[in-house]
């Protein structure tokens, strides 16, 4: 493999940014505050909506003008139901980009992690999937394969947020949080005893996600639309600025915000023909059994695409044999898991 260096020049970014907070912290009157200044009077927002439409509570009434002094916005909205699967985000995401959306608020993206059909939900069903055999579930190994089926929802969901890096709109995701708590031994009189110790308020989310994104911070309930610096936060000397502590959220810091994302040269346009070959590769790793597998390769679009590849792009016609390579090889492996031992378990 060969590789190109050229000298570092900023690029354009389309914006991921996030707020968390506990409910009545003003996340979701605050991105769209700030998908308001990001607009800048020119765009156009949309709100992903799976709280069962409680984002219309900032649409205006019908014959009235949105005011965002009044709390009401001008945006498109997108009613989205369960399941909350990774996939579905990203063609909620490219629904709203296709009605002309150029700034979209996901409100909630929590849903994703502990929702309805989202990772802990996909986590669960692998772990079942995994225990059974003949039909038959066998509890003590379902036990066991609590950690390895999480391999399923975590490999989702990093597709999930490839997909996002990609995304030339801006992106404001609302998550919820709650106050976590940890046991402690403490030792008194003596004796060592058992404590409830609060840590504070965390998002509700993939434990790497927040910091995955352009941004991020988390707001109070006791100081609602504002940044608040003693929660998690990522934001850097010139998120800070943008975004100081304490101080109410408004579209000014949206204006700005858009400026900080779109400094730079334009972004390369995607690779079509590598986002094939994902798609692609993805469709192989899902691949429930050999059989399907099979079918994938012999599909007549297939052919055609690796025939290309073979010709054109010999680099991704390598990405897909190798992903053919593994998936059979984890079919083996699955075979050779269940063994009659473990069936009469």
């Amino acid at each position: 493999m060969s590789f190109t260096l050229r000298p570092a020049v900023r690029e354009k970014i389309g914006l991921l940014f996030g707020i968390a907070g506990a409910s009545g912290s003003g996340k979701t009157f605050s991105a769209l505050m700030l998908a308001k200044g990001i607009a800048n009077g020119t765009g156009r927002i949309a709100v992903i909506d799976t709280e069962a439409g409680r984002a219309l509570h900032y649409a205006p009434k019908p014959g009235d003008k949105a005011d965002a002094s009044k709390g009401t916005f001008d945006f498109l909205h997108l009613d989205f139901a369960a399941p909350f699967t990774p996939e579905r985000y990203i063609e909620a995401i490219r629904a709203c980009e296709a009605e002309g959306a150029t700034v979209i608020v996901i409100d909630s993206m929590s849903h994703e992690w502990a929702g309805e059909g989202g990772c802990s939900d996909i986590q669960a069903a692998e772990a079942e999937r995994m225990a059974t055999y003949d039909g038959k579930l066998n509890m003590a190994r379902m036990e066991a394969m609590t950690a390895p089926a999480w391999k399923l929802p975590k490999r989702r969901h990093q597709r999930m947020m490839a997909r996002l890096i990609q995304t030339r709109t801006h992106l404001i995701f609302c998550l919820r949080a709650q106050e976590k708590i940890k046991i402690v031994k403490v030792m008194k009189n003596g004796k060592e005893r058992s404590e409830v110790m609060p840590i504070g308020f965390q998002p509700i989310c993939e434990k790497s996600f927040m910091f995955e994104l352009s941004g991020s911070l988390m707001m109070h309930p006791e100081r609602p639309g504002c940044p608040d610096y003693d929660l998690p936060r990522k934001l850097n000397d010139d998120l800070q600025s943008i975004l100081p502590h304490g101080e109410i959220v408004g579209p000014e810091a949206g204006k700005r915000l858009r400026l900080w994302a779109e400094t730079g040269e334009d972004r390369k346009p995607e690779d079509r023909v590598a986002a094939g070959v994902r798609d692609l590769v993805e469709r192989i790793q899902d691949a429930p059994t050999r059989e399907a597998l099979m079918a994938i390769d012999m599909d007549a679009d297939v052919i055609r695409q690796r025939t290309y590849l073979r010709k054109n792009r010999v680099e991704l016609e390598a990405q897909v044999a190798e992903a053919f390579a593994a998936a059979n090889g984890l079919f083996d492996v699955e075979a050779d898991d269940a063994s009659p031992q473990d069936e009469a378990a």
